[in-house]
């Protein structure tokens, strides 16, 4: 059985607005990673914002749940209540995420955990206080984004260790590596992009309804 956790709780504290609820080509942000991913899944969670549970309608085939304080918090909900044997953790504000990629993570072979990466193209530096300290290897930077696919009894177990030590971390693969278990990459794009600011939507406007 697989669980797709679509992540749509989100407050747009940085982009000014509920990025996850903007238009996008006629209909709201979040729909298009829904529609990529129909007859994927067996169950499907999408969180939303407590106060908009009730107002935001969803196809018959979607469970919505309240989202939390945290990013960490709103996957946590959806996780106790998922029974996929793999879980795949998706940001709504990623719509351009393929449904190969989904595929992708699904596939976990040897791996506790599978995300989706982009290789670094450009110089990359460490900076502290303005000054450069030092070049680090290209070749072994990866651009890390989502979809992330999860064993989800480990998902499960290590977001409850992070949750006992009060730890938070950038994404839920973050968790598998503190715990000790392995997480593997599946090359995706650098197209696969995030809205964070407004001007990520204006550039997705254009990439995808050819409008500004």
């Amino acid at each position: 059985m697989r669980s797709l956790i679509l992540l749509a709780a989100g407050r747009g504290t940085r982009a000014g607005f509920k990025k996850q609820f903007a238009d996008l080509c006629g209909k709201p942000v979040f729909m298009h990673s829904l529609d990529k991913v129909e007859g994927l899944f067996d169950e499907v969670f999408l969180v939303l914002p407590p106060e908009d549970v009730n107002r935001v309608s969803v196809p018959g085939w979607v469970r919505k749940v309240e989202g939390g304080r945290e990013r960490q918090d709103s996957v946590f909900n959806a996780l106790r209540l998922a029974k996929g044997d793999v879980v795949v953790v998706h940001d709504s504000a990623r719509p351009l995420a393929t449904r190969e990629m989904f595929e992708g993570v699904l596939e976990l072979g040897s791996f506790e955990g599978k995300v989706v990466g982009a290789r670094a193209r450009d110089t990359l530096k460490e900076v502290e206080g303005g000054r450069v300290i030092r070049t680090l290897r290209r070749e072994l930077i990866w651009h890390i984004q989502t979809p992330q696919g999860f064993l989800r009894e480990v998902l499960f177990e290590c977001h409850l260790r992070a949750r006992a030590e009060g730890f938070v971390g950038t994404d839920d693969a973050s968790l598998l590596e503190r715990y000790g278990y392995s997480v593997g990459v599946f090359e995706g794009s650098f197209w696969n992009i995030k809205i964070t600011y407004p001007e990520d939507l204006a550039l997705l406007r254009r990439i995808v309804c050819g409008k500004s």
